[in-house]
């Protein structure tokens, strides 16, 4: 009798990228009567450079996704590579993983526990093994790239501080790791409206003049709309749409079906769109779309 022959999985070629993965599949309680499978299937890939908005109700499987790309949840099926880091090996390199990818969670400020301000942004830096000159000199750069000046702050009780300095001191402690991806798991929550524009115009001005890799899960649709570039919508682990938020937010009715809001903006393109004004995708605020449609109508004066 001739011996069975070993089946071997075809090698997958990854390509050269920020995020890919390939039929990831995860399932909490795995083998037991409580299992749940929180992604199914998935397939993405997310370039250097992008920014990426990750929407879907409670319980869709965007968070468990997002937090597979620092191995905050362990890798279990499927193919995952972030960076070049294959998540799939038996002992991927989790200390280069981390510095490469940083995590900011809902109400970071909640996890702020150092004496002063200078310790708190410093503490990845020092479990990293970073020189002290060194990491102090990365925190000043960190805090004074989110607004705040070094001198005056760095000796300051974290808990001192306003709703709005806590927010940008957390973000700074993740971003004086140097980050070549960055997820925001609602980064504005909580926060009145110029403290959200003040997060989410820093975080657009990293995107777009230092080329980092941004991942932002909310349930502002509004956010979504006026900031992302790519919307990937999960629904029941699986992802349903991967486009721009324009023409996802055309579907309004299967949108709303999804218990996701239709964003202002994206309500009164479509409006005037079934009038017949149709106007460039990209818009994003009353003034541009105000500006296109005195272009459209041939200027101020007609």
């Amino acid at each position: 009798m001739s011996k069975s022959k070993k089946i071997v999985a075809p090698t997958v070629e990854i390509p050269d990228c920020a995020i890919f993965c390939q039929n990831l599949t995860f399932e909490y309680n795995q083998k037991s009567m409580f299992a749940k499978r929180a992604l199914n299937n998935v397939n993405l890939t997310i370039q250097k450079g992008e920014f990426v908005a990750i929407v879907g109700h409670t319980g869709s499987g965007k968070t468990t996704f997002v937090q597979h790309l620092n191995a905050l949840i362990r890798h279990q099926s499927g193919v995952l590579s972030v960076l070049g880091h294959n998540l799939g090996d038996k002992k991927p390199d989790l200390k280069a993983l981390r510095q490469d990818v940083g995590m900011v969670f809902q109400y970071p400020e909640y996890q702020l526990f150092a004496d002063t301000v200078l310790d708190d942004v410093c503490f990845g830096l020092k479990n990293f093994g970073i020189e002290k000159d060194k990491r102090e000199a990365l925190a000043r750069d960190a805090l004074e790239l989110v607004g705040l000046e070094f001198a005056k702050i760095k000796d300051k009780s974290p808990f001192d501080l306003s709703g709005g300095e806590k927010r940008r001191v957390a973000l700074a402690g993740v971003l004086a790791m140097k980050p070549k991806i960055l997820v925001l798991d609602e980064p504005t929550a909580g926060l009145d409206p110029r403290g959200k524009s003040e997060i989410l115009s820093l975080v657009s001005k990293l995107n777009a003049e230092q080329n980092v890799t941004v991942l932002m899960v909310s349930h502002d649709m509004n956010e979504v709309y006026e900031n992302a570039r790519r919307v990937i919508v999960f629904r029941d682990g699986e992802v349903v749409y991967d486009t721009t938020p324009r023409a996802l937010f055309r579907h309004e009715s299967e949108i709303e079906a999804m218990n996701l809001e239709v964003p202002a903006m994206a309500q009164l393109l479509n409006t005037l769109e079934e009038q017949g004004y149709t106007l460039p995708d990209e818009l994003r605020t009353v003034e541009e779309v105000y500006e296109a449609i005195v272009a459209l109508k041939g200027g101020r004066n007609a």
